[in-house]
């Protein structure tokens, strides 16, 4: 699997795959199977990075504080983090880290806190004096003796919440916590090769991943207890899925672990860079440059939006807290944010499919075609002239594909069924591997799809001409009927609201990726952009053919079936129309859609929590049939695929 990139979907290079950064999630044991035993399915929890510690000061007349040397304090381990200060009595919501939240954090008792002051990182004992579950969120509310005010409270806001090591409830015999694996040797069980040691766990999302560094030196290996354990070892890795038929044997009393990785596996996903580690170095520093000048400009684009508040997070908390806020102010297509608040506020009439296809205009430019034509690769003499112009296009890599998935527990049996589907098409039209192929999904399945490649020999398709994309994200906006009015929404200090803005962004996704400089310099003429359900049509030489043949700059695919949805959509532009939608994303038109969403906001100087009892805020979100908008009608040709 490809190591997951550092850089954002605006930032990252179109090399033949590109994998994008994704989140983490919350963690603490894992099953654990015997040694050289087949293991039942895998359900995992992982440790995500941890927030880190804000300045932890002295609390005046708080009870005396005992501090803890290092070698102390590698005996304890992180169970949570203090995230905010609650009322004025000096509780604190703490946002746990851990399976036992009500050992942790309702018991009465003696747990430690992990701050840093003046460069040093300091632990100190307090007492644990109460604690209850913050009714309908996933944090608990917590009092610790000496804490007694509201000032007092923030000034333990960021730090871990430790427990000694040796209190960690005892797991079930086919149970371990996941940090017990760092460290671990991992071997080829078919040869006894040695790969390297587990240097971290994550989940991505997609699933569980074990962080191999590849050789066997055991320094390089995050310590679970350090603040290392924040971030990613710098030198050679790969990702190896934590999946029973990947990882089937685990001998934790020799420290190894035996795995039996598919095919070309170590071999994708190692890292490629043979640079010096002086030459990484200069390169990371280069990309942190670049994400501070873009941090700068968003600064003043938030200021001028009166946005402000989003920055409030970079004043307080911890380093990592700040530079994931960084990272994701820099990654924010502000082009595209502000045309969409702008577009939502100034509604412009639309040309929607329904009213297009209805039209009269629509009619000067129909065909129609047979979906066993297109399902079983039929001959048909009605369609000789579209699919001999078509099967051109595609035999001369004139023609490319944008695949958009959507977020579905069935995606990825259906992305698979789908290229299935492509790849035997590509046979029967001798066109093997010849079209560009870029597939775009939510963040957690583009771990999936490209284990799905892989074990499919990418289906046929050329490796150099794919691209995997993350879909793009914009900020969640508060419900206003005034522009400036508008709020970005916070989950929390450090977390902005975003979800995904539509299928319309995928233009900015190809201008941000440099995918669409490389579809015009290999001679692109003609793009289909498709969902996941239209199996018989993707990539069709007949399709191609069609729309070329009248002429047009797009070409809309109706299905005539009671499946069909409104999600489903099927073009094929002209590569004119994709420049020139590339180049002015004001073409976009966005609509504003009502959700509710809980979120904090920064009041006279502190975090409170809102808890919205009604839609409370807007998703920006644009549909790229908008680019009917912005043709001529004669230059749109509507295909219907009928039923006979």
């Amino acid at each position: 699997m490809a190591p997951p990139a550092t850089a954002s979907a605006s930032a990252s290079a179109p090399v033949s795959l590109l994998f994008l950064s994704l989140p983490l999630s919350p963690s603490s044991c894992r099953g654990l199977p015997a040694p050289h035993t087949h293991l039942p399915p895998r359900r995992l929890a992982l440790a995500p990075a941890r927030p880190g510690a804000a300045l932890l000061s002295s609390l005046g007349d708080a009870q005396e504080e005992e501090e803890y040397d290092d070698e102390e304090e590698e005996e304890l381990v992180e169970v949570g983090y203090v995230s905010g200060a609650h009322g004025v009595r000096g509780d604190v919501l703490v946002s746990p880290r851990t399976d036992f939240p009500q050992l942790r954090f309702a018991t009465p008792g003696k747990r430690w806190l992990r701050a840093r002051a003046a460069g040093k990182q300091q632990v100190k004992e307090f007492e644990l004096v109460r604690g209850r579950a913050h009714t309908g969120k996933k944090s608990w509310i917590v009092t610790f003796d000496g804490v007694d005010s509201v000032d007092e409270a923030r000034q333990i806001v960021g730090s871990a919440i430790l427990v000694k090591a040796g209190d960690r409830p005892k797991m079930e015999e086919d149970e371990i916590y996941s940090l017990d694996l760092v460290g671990m040797r991992v071997i080829v069980k078919d040869t006894g090769k040695l790969v390297g040691t587990v240097g971290q766990v994550f989940n991505f999302g997609a699933g569980d991943l074990l962080q191999v560094m590849v050789g066997g030196t055991e320094d390089t290996v995050s310590q679970p207890n350090s603040e290392n354990q924040d971030s990613t070892p710098s030198g050679e890795h790969v990702w190896i899925p934590f999946a029973e038929d990947i990882v089937p044997d685990i001998d934790m009393e020799s420290r190894e672990m035996w795995i039996t990785p598919p095919k070309g596996l170590l071999e994708l996903n190692a890292r490629s860079d043979k640079r010096s580690k002086k030459e990484r170095r200069a390169m990371e520093w280069k990309e942190k440059k670049r994400l501070q000048r873009r941090v700068i400009a968003a600064k003043k684009i938030l200021s001028e939006m009166d946005q402000g508040h989003v920055l409030e997070g970079l004043l307080s908390g911890d380093k990592v807290q700040k530079a994931s806020l960084a990272e994701q102010i820099g990654s924010i297509d502000f082009q595209l944010f502000r045309h969409a608040m702008h577009s939502v506020s100034r509604p412009i009439g639309s040309l929607s499919k329904d009213v297009f296809v209805k039209s009269s205009s629509s009619r000067k430019k129909l065909m129609r075609i047979p979906y066993e034509t297109l399902l079983n690769h039929e001959e048909n003499a009605n369609f000789a002239s579209e699919l001999n112009e078509g099967a051109g296009i595609i035999q001369k890599s004139k023609a490319a594909t944008i695949l958009i998935t959507n977020d579905s527990d069935t995606l990825d049996a259906e992305f698979q069924g789908l290229l299935n589907s492509f790849n035997k098409l590509m046979k029967v039209e001798e066109t093997r591997g010849s079209i560009p192929f870029v597939i775009v999904c939510p963040a957690g399945h583009v771990g999936s799809v490209q284990n799905c490649l892989v074990e499919n020999d990418y289906f046929g398709l050329d490796t150099q001409k794919v691209w995997v994309l993350e879909e793009m994200k914009l900020p969640i906006v508060s419900m206003s009927s005034k522009l400036n009015s508008r709020k970005i929404l916070l989950k929390s200090p450090w977390e902005i609201l975003q979800k995904p803005a539509g299928t319309g962004v995928i233009f900015s996704l190809l201008s941000s990726n440099k995918i669409l400089d490389t579809l015009n310099e290999m001679g692109v003429e003609y793009v289909q952009i498709c969902s996941l359900s239209n199996k018989p049509n993707i990539g069709h030489p007949l399709l191609f053919g069609a729309v070329s043949s009248f002429g047009a700059d797009a070409g809309l695919m109706l299905r005539k079936s009671s499946k069909e949805t409104g999600d489903d959509f099927d073009l094929i532009l002209s590569m004119n129309h994709v420049n020139k939608m590339c180049r002015d994303v004001t073409k976009l038109r966005f609509s504003a859609q009502q959700e509710q969403h809980v979120h904090v906001e920064h009041v006279d100087g502190q975090w409170v929590d809102v808890q919205p009892e009604a839609t409370n805020c807007h998703r920006l979100h644009a549909e790229v049939t908008s680019v009917l908008n912005y043709c001529s009608p004669d230059k749109v040709c509507v295909i219907e695929i009928v039923q006979q």
